[in-house]
């Protein structure tokens, strides 16, 4: 078994096995364990070096929360959204004492971390699935990500691994870290320092940094590192070899030559941005250098900013020796800017503000506290999980949050900080209202992705072992096709132009046509030159992989389907026993009884992942004009990019959208528990549990009754009450 067939067996055998948060079973000591001892200490020490800076700073800390409180914060915070109800509902029927550091376990051990947590990174290392060209090596990028999180990879190697890996993207998905700064080195650099280092040196790249010590020279130094990693279109020994016959024909007019050489970039054209090499060459000061230290254009050395010398030998493995140091525990800054950003993910600000912008007089607010940290960070082997395990675990973050931390005013830590939810949160909490299954993935997604990877790499595969005399023949008789179609694609554009002069809007919607459809054709064209190729090769593995890519069709289409994208019907996402058993509760609960409408509601309910995935599962970004863009995830293209502020968009997207409707329409999981809910009483108990993840308050019960007896005749009052409920404070913002 390959290495992209292993991957792909554990990508099939993850979706089917996904871990999915078992709160219904809390009390259950079985499905349940307390959190490990291992970080009860470490947890306890937190508390006791907060309780020292209070009395030092004479700051009263504030007081325990209840488990409502605790409930919604720490699904927030470690997964991303808000409990369902039969969630919320099972947290307080629980009676065990030490049900929070169950749920803290159980919620670590969820896919919803896997999920929450990719959404961050994301931010943090500006992943985009439409990046790239949209090319495989961005699909796999973020499928890397998610796996090291679904492994919970350590951090270090984690980080090494996006720093140093060369090959493919069948290889490796870490080198999209490279890819997303393809032709951009000197950015990527920046980049890096700022993400694993806490450092911003972007400035440095023209000129001295003018706030902070680095030089021109240091940023260089530290370039001639990376600087050789090339991103590319995959190379193929064929390929090569192909070229060299081209060169070598000399009965073969220029024409032709350039027309067969079309053909080859038109057959490898899927497999374009999904290598990254790195090359040997020197890095050079620029042209306008100016300072005494160095002349323009002198050739820099490799040379680290801090810590332990790397000393490069002739047969060293540059990148590989950047990735020791940058991630060695001896790095004086790599250990505490990875235990600060998790820090501000779970207390809403850094002990270091800002924390990815860190110089020699930055002060923690708490320096015994930051060290103790750095020093548990490095225990726990950058361990992410046994490092939040630890902060959850506090007394600190069960304190009550405090309405505002001030920019530039060191903050104590007297309670997590009182925050609104980021975009994902909003929308993961939405979809917490609307499917059963919040974590469900993306199965569309997904298995298009698993096909179109399996398509490229056996594409990959087969013209490496393609004989280059026969895709030699292949490109000639693409570019002897290619000299008619030519012709026609030379008319059609001028009859186009012609068209488009006289604004003859139906003429140039039938030319463009005509001119996709002979697009479609040299495809075609391509596809079946270069199968008949493949086909007269003596190798067996060729003939077994276009078998397999032909599928259920003719066999022609083979290097079709490896070329194309792959096309997936939401409709044959496959429905479990557990659904099924599900679904059809539901349909007695809807009265829904006639085979049209019960086959329309299991169609609904195959299809909810398309529109109703969580954050993580969608496109990364989501496309513009969608609700997490609305309500400001980041673009992707600036590290951590994103924005909290609320805007007139939002209110309005809430209120006329399409939103509101789909949460309290009679399919959404929100709905259904309102109808099994057989009294007032106990609906406005399923509206506060969902909602809030808390019961009612007596008074509050009185109230929405007198409410509810108020606007009786009204039909859309359950909407409308559900529109104000999610339209408050206490739903917007993590408390």
């Amino acid at each position: 078994m390959t290495d992209i067939e292993a991957k792909t067996a554990a990508f099939v055998t993850g979706m089917k096995a996904m871990h999915f948060i078992p709160t219904i079973a809390l009390c259950i000591a079985v499905t349940l364990q307390a959190a490990p001892s291992g970080t009860d200490a470490a947890s306890k020490q937190i508390d006791a070096l907060l309780a020292q800076s209070w009395k030092k700073h004479k700051i009263t800390p504030n007081p325990l929360i209840d488990d409502a409180t605790f409930l919604r914060r720490v699904y927030l915070t470690v997964v991303g959204r808000i409990p369902t109800y039969d969630e919320a509902k099972a947290f307080h029927a629980c009676q065990a004492p030490d049900k929070r550091a169950k749920i803290v376990e159980s919620l670590l051990s969820s896919e919803g971390y896997v999920q929450n947590f990719f959404n961050y990174w994301a931010d943090v290392l500006r992943a985009q699935t439409q990046g790239v060209a949209g090319s495989t090596t961005a699909e796999n990028y973020v499928n890397y990500l998610r796996q090291s999180l679904r492994e919970n990879k350590p951090w270090d190697q984690m980080a090494r691994e996006l720093v140093s890996s060369e090959g493919s993207c069948f290889d490796t998905g870490a080198i999209g870290y490279y890819m997303r700064d393809r032709g951009m080195p000197l950015d990527n650099l920046s980049n890096t320092t700022r993400i694993f280092l806490g450092t911003r040196m972007e400035c440095a790249q023209c000129h001295d940094h003018p706030f902070d010590k680095w030089t021109q020279k240091q940023f260089y130094e530290m370039a001639a590192f990376t600087h050789n990693m090339t991103a590319s279109s995959y190379r193929s020994k064929g390929n090569d070899e192909v070229n060299k016959l081209i060169r070598a024909d000399k009965s073969i007019d220029k024409q032709t030559q350039d027309l067969m050489r079309q053909a080859l970039q038109e057959v490898f054209r899927p497999l374009r941005d999904t290598l990254v090499v790195q090359n040997k060459g020197s890095i050079r000061l620029p042209h306008d250098y100016k300072y005494s230290d160095a002349k323009p254009k002198d050739v820099v050395p490799a040379s680290v900013m801090f810590g332990k010398p790397v000393t490069l030998a002739k047969e060293s493995n540059t990148i590989g020796e950047f990735g020791k140091w940058l991630t060695s525990a001896e790095n004086p800054r790599f250990t505490t800017i990875i235990a600060n950003r998790l820090w501000k993910r779970v207390f809403g600000v850094g002990i270091y503000e800002q924390v990815d912008e860190m110089m020699d007089n930055s002060v923690a607010s708490n320096p015994e506290l930051m060290r103790f940290l750095e020093k548990q960070m490095v225990a726990y082997k950058y361990d992410m999980k046994a490092y939040l395990r630890m902060l959850l675990n506090t007394q600190a973050f069960a304190r009550a949050s405090e309405k505002e931390a001030p920019p530039g005013v060191p903050y104590y830590f007297q309670g997590p900080v009182f925050r609104r939810m980021t975009a994902e949160q909003v929308w993961d909490s939405m979809v917490a209202l609307v499917s059963p299954e919040p974590e469900q993935p993306n199965w569309s997604a997904r298995e298009r992705e698993r096909r179109e990877l399996n398509n490229r790499h056996n594409l990959a595969k087969m013209l490496d072992k393609t004989e280059p005399e026969l895709l030699f023949e292949a490109s000639k008789l693409v570019a002897t096709a290619m000299k008619e179609q030519n012709k026609e694609f030379d008319q059609l554009r001028k009859e186009l132009d012609v068209a488009r002069a006289k604004d003859d809007k139906e003429k140039s919607k039938e030319i463009q046509r005509r001119l996709n459809e002979s697009q479609r054709i040299l495809r075609e064209t391509v596809s079946r030159c270069f199968y008949e190729a493949a086909k007269k090769s003596n190798n067996q593995e060729i003939q077994a992989q276009l078998a397999a890519s032909a599928g259920d069709g003719p066999m022609e289409m083979a290097m079709m389907n490896m070329m194309e994208n792959a096309r997936v019907d939401a409709r044959d996402a496959p429905l479990n026993e557990k659904l099924m058993t599900r679904i059809k509760a539901d349909e007695v609960l809807l009265g829904i009884k006639d085979a049209k409408s019960i086959k329309s509601y299991e169609n609904y309910q195959k299809t909810l992942h398309q529109t109703w995935s969580r954050a993580a599962e969608l496109p990364s970004p989501a496309p513009r004009g969608h609700f997490l863009r609305e309500f400001g995830q980041s673009d992707r293209d600036v590290i951590e990019n994103s924005s909290d502020e609320a805007s007139v968009p939002q209110a309005l997207t809430i209120m006329n959208g399409s939103l509101l409707s789909q949460i309290t329409s009679g399919w959404s999981a929100f709905s259904l528990n309102l109808r099994k809910a057989a009294t007032n009483e106990e609906k406005i108990d399923v509206l506060f549990l969902s909602l809030y993840s808390r019961p009612p308050t007596g008074k509050e019960k009185a109230k929405m009754l007198q409410t509810l007896e108020s606007y009786a005749s009204n039909k859309a009052l359950w909407e409308d009450i559900t529109l104000a409920a999610l339209s408050t404070q206490r739903f917007i913002f993590v408390e």
